[in-house]
């Protein structure tokens, strides 16, 4: 359960620690974790082995073990000014998004959320069949049915895969609230 905060500032930023149960088992939301991991596992091993066994592609392959990799020793959430922060469970590449002037010059307006999101997810897509040489529908595959990831686009204007189990349990606001709150 989160309770306990570590906090800390960096050049203006707050940034706290939440003290979450290595016995928690994250559930719910949509049945992420139905194999019953506690998050102590899954953040040693955000790629669970039920799913490294259906990655297929090389690269893929590649992003899933260096994420566990870079894990080993678990991976501490942490949230930025109020905001979970998922930038340690990130699975291949991070990509920059347009800030809120770019989008109004691609739509002529302000672009509704769905939008916003439908720019993210595709300049992703973009840039994982770009990496892997696959198309990019299959590159949306990867995300979701291979990885089982989703696209995550974070409060400072990135986007990147993350494991689904952690996007659901730690509910958050990102890219999309910040720029539609910037009106």
């Amino acid at each position: 359960m989160l309770s306990i905060f570590k906090e800390r500032f960096y050049a203006g930023t707050h940034i706290t620690t939440p003290h979450i149960s290595d016995g928690d088992v994250p559930a719910g939301s949509g049945g992420i974790n139905r194999e019953g991991y506690t998050y102590g596992q899954l953040r040693r091993m955000p790629i669970i082995p039920e799913v490294m066994r259906g990655v297929t592609d090389p690269v893929v392959r590649r992003w899933a073990e260096e994420c566990n990799a870079r894990n080993r020793a678990g991976f501490v959430m942490r949230k930025t000014d109020g905001e979970y922060c998922f930038d340690g469970l990130h699975v291949g590449p991070k990509v920059r998004l347009p800030d809120k002037d770019a989008l109004r010059r691609k739509f002529g307006r302000m672009p509704s959320a769905a939008e916003i999101r439908e720019v993210s997810y595709s300049l992703l897509r973009e840039e994982i069949a770009r990496q892997t040489g696959l198309s990019v529908a299959k590159a949306a595959s990867v995300i979701g049915n291979m990885l089982d990831c989703v696209p995550h686009e974070d409060i400072s204007g990135w986007v990147y895969m993350v494991p689904n189990w952690a996007h659901k349990w730690f509910r958050h606001r990102g890219y999309v609230s910040r720029i539609l709150g910037e009106e």
